[in-house]
């Protein structure tokens, strides 16, 4: 059974909504998710994502607005996902190594575990992060990824767990890189190379070679 909008409505739900309402919301997002990883703003077709919501495809009109503010509010929460699972890891609680060998695992294991959302950055990467640029959501999803970092490497700072003079983004920047690029990358080194990125032993071998990475990175000489 198809959900319908009321009718000639295709603004977006009023406060009042309903469970049934954020189950679908979030169903449509999840399924433009998968659509919009694939084949790009330009190539997703609505009608696509809707019959993989089971739902009309007025409904994505219904509750998010045109194909570009419906690809925006799946790219928001795309980034919300991997910074939600890092809040639920409180780092703030851990001796600072410890707390950053967790957050390497778990972006490690997220970018594995969440394909689509290693895919839309790329997609987004070959748009010129032009949508990105036009989220309101922006500034507070730059926090979100950079202030718990931040934090985590002032308090090593001071316990002589780390170098004072590190950069979130850098730390930051290696740990997205050697997270997302085995899933980025898994085919065509399984297809020239005939390596298998996300296959045991690499993938214990490379989340090792992460953490030992980060420990040279961040530690002072001995």
């Amino acid at each position: 059974m198809t959900h319908q909008p009321p009718p000639n409505s295709l603004a977006a739900p009023t406060p009042q909504s309903t469970d049934a309402d954020a189950e679908l919301r979030d169903t449509l997002l999840a399924a433009g998710l998968a659509e919009f990883a694939r084949y790009g703003l330009d190539g997703a077709r609505l009608e696509r994502i809707a019959e993989r919501a089971g739902c009309a495809k007025r409904m994505v009109y219904y509750y998010f607005g045109d194909k570009k503010a419906f690809y925006l509010a799946v790219l928001d929460a795309a980034y919300q996902g991997i910074r939600a699972s890092e809040e639920k890891l409180n780092l703030d609680a851990l001796e600072p190594r410890a707390a950053l060998h967790l957050l390497a695992r778990n972006s490690f294991h997220y970018h594995e575990a969440h394909a689509d959302f290693t895919r839309l950055v790329l997609v987004e990467n070959l748009q010129g992060g032009a949508m990105l640029q036009r989220m309101q959501e922006g500034d507070r999803l730059r926090q979100a990824a950079l202030a718990p970092l931040e934090r985590l490497l002032l308090r090593g700072a001071e316990t002589g767990a780390f170098r004072r003079d590190l950069k979130a983004e850098d730390v930051h920047y290696l740990i997205s890189a050697l997270s997302a690029f085995r899933v980025d990358h898994a085919e065509t080194w399984e297809k020239l190379l005939r390596i298998n990125l996300l296959s045991e032993p690499n993938r214990t071998r490379h989340l090792d070679l992460l953490l030992q990475t980060l420990d040279a990175f961040v530690c002072p000489p001995a």
